[in-house]
Order: structure tokens, then sequence, then C-alpha cells
């Protein structure tokens, strides 16, 4: 059977006034086995220059703009940053679609008099794109992406494929094994999520781990976990006591690259409701992006890594992710960072 190859696309917006609509574009993203590239996913290097940025869209096969109300932070030569962004991308002759939203087409509808300088230049930042399409109850973004990823010609995409295994002696097999030990990830392992924002919201659970590896595949790993609300902690019996009745249930492909960057695409099912941050969320099924990095040589076997989590469909909610390989490693870090919160009897 031939491999599906699969395609990213580069998200660029104001982040702030534009959050439901980068929600719906990722979720319609994902629908269709795009990947999205959004910065708010990666860290920066201490440098903070245009490079990272640059880095990032060189890697995408196709540019997704979305125009708002609102210009955005500016360099010092007063050019915003979602600007410079689309700029590099013309430059780069990446496909691109640019989005009108409803808040700047109300702008557009204004007289220029009764603008603001900020709102000035995004009209004329605008108004420099001919191609743009504005989102309509006729044509929603739903309908837009779908067009635009049909008429896309594929044959100027790089995507990426699941390598094809190589055959190799078990002893070039465990030699090589052996090197890469940061590497072997397979098994059952140990998480917590917190929020920064919400110090109430704990949650454990198991992640299962499945990794054929081997130099051709082991970059490639699939992942099978649950999240459960803790109700306290049995002080007698030493352990977290989990309300298996609030369970969420999450499944995800992941790539993980030579420095030991993992990240990927999941799709979850809650069922139950609850509050995060002083946002309701509901039960249902859920959509979003984990991304992860490994810290240590590659010859040294991997006890605990951590991560983020971004839940961007239907309503966002991120965090952190902390993984264990055992479940007391995962209550020695709960009990010194969260002791002060959960109830300990």
């Amino acid at each position: 059977m031939r491999n599906k190859k699969i395609y990213s696309a580069f998200i660029s917006s104001v982040y702030e006034s534009l959050r439901d609509e980068r929600s719906l574009v990722i979720e319609t993203l994902l629908d269709n086995s795009v990947f999205p590239i959004c910065m708010e996913h990666f860290t920066v290097s201490a440098s903070g220059n245009f490079s990272d940025i640059e880095s990032r869209i060189d890697e995408a096969d196709f540019f997704i703009l979305l125009l708002g109300s609102k210009y955005g932070s500016e360099d010092e030569n007063g050019v915003s940053w979602t600007e410079r962004e689309y700029r590099y991308a013309v430059k780069s002759h990446k496909q691109i679609l640019a989005i009108i939203c409803d808040e700047l087409d109300e702008i557009l509808k204004r007289d220029p008099e009764t603008l603001s300088p900020s709102e000035k230049k995004q009209v004329e930042f605008c108004n420099g794109i001919t191609f743009a399409r504005t989102i309509s109850p006729n044509l929603p973004v739903v309908k837009i992406i779908g067009q635009f990823l049909a008429q896309c010609d594929y044959t100027k995409c790089a995507g990426w494929v699941r390598g094809v295994p190589e055959v190799i002696s078990s002893a070039i097999l465990e030699e090589w094994q052996n090197e890469h030990k940061a590497f072997d990830l397979s098994g059952t392992w140990y998480h917590v999520h917190l929020s920064a924002d919400d110090e109430n919201y704990i949650r454990v659970g198991t992640i299962q781990i499945t990794q054929s590896f081997d130099p051709a595949n082991y970059d490639k790993l699939h992942f099978d976990g649950y999240n459960y609300s803790i109700t306290g902690f049995d002080k007698e019996k030493g352990r977290i006591n989990e309300n298996k009745l609030k369970s969420t249930h999450w499944k995800g492909d992941y790539t993980i690259d030579a420095h030991g960057v993992m990240f990927g695409i999941f799709m979850s099912k809650r069922e139950f409701k609850g509050v995060f941050n002083d946002q309701t969320v509901d039960r249902g099924i859920r959509r979003g992006i984990h991304d992860f990095k490994i810290e240590t040589d590659v010859n040294e076997r991997v006890d605990e890594f951590r991560g983020e989590f971004h839940d961007e469909a239907p309503s966002p909610k991120a965090g952190n992710i902390y993984v264990f390989r055992t479940e007391e490693a995962r209550l020695a870090f709960i009990l010194q960072n969260c002791g002060h919160i959960i109830d300990i009897a």
C-alpha cells in the first residue's frame, strides 16, 4: 500500500483578536489531514530574531493569512510581524491563502477618515492583497479552506511520508539501538497535565507509546493515552486517587527529530463537562497539538520528558505535560509541585 503524504500549513495572524478564527482554521486543517504550524506552539530561540519564523515558513507547504482589524506589533521599521511573515511567504513562492475576517470587513466599509492609524495601516496592507477572500454566510472558513486545498498544486509541496523499512542485520540493529537509547520511548508512561493559568487544573493518567525502534521507523510514534481528574492523595496507601468517571481518552501520531523535538496531532474524547481557566469545556470530541522535547544525550535512557498541549477545537485550551517512566516518579513530582492544592488524607 502506498504511504499517504502529510502536508502542513503556516498560520499567520494577530493572535489575541482572532482566537476563534484561528481555532476554526486549525480544526478545518486537521479535518483535512493538514498539520497546522503556529508560532505559539514553538519555543523561539534566545536571539528572538525573524529567522526562527522564516524557518517555520520554509518547512510549511502552504501559508494561511488571517486578516482582522488590528495591524499588530511592529518592528523597528514600522512593519507588523504579520506583514513581514506574508512578505517572506511571497518571496519564498509559497501557495498563499488570505482570509478577510468579519471585523476587518466592517472596517473596510467605513469612512477612511474615521479609522485609527493602526486600522489605516491594516486596510492598506489588506488592499495590497488582491486575491484575499472574505468570510460570508455563503462562504464560511470551512468552505474557503476546502476550495483552497482543492486548487493547490501539490507537485510544489514537499510534505512527508513514513520512511520505507530497510532490512539490516540483528548485530547492526542492536548496535544502533544501544547508541540511540534516548529515542526508545515505547511502553507505558505516567503523565500529569498542569496549567500555569489555572492551578486547580490537574489531570493524571497513562500513555501507551507504540514505536518500531529501528533506524527506518523510530521517528514515528503512536500515543494512546487516558487523562483522569484527581480527587486527592491517599497518604496511607501512597497513591493518587483518580476519578475514572471523569476521563478523557486520546490518540495521536507523532514525529521525533534528531534533536529530540517531538510533536503531532491528537484526537480525544472527553467524557465530562468542566471548567478550565474560567471557561466551560464540554464533553465530546476534541482535536489539538502536542509538542515535546527530550533533554538528554542520545546514548542515555530517557526516564522523563515534558511538553505542551494545545487543544484547538472546538475551544482553545493549553498547558504543560510532564511524562515519567514510573508511577513513583510522577507521584514525587506531583507532591512536590501540587501538594498544596490536592487534598491529602
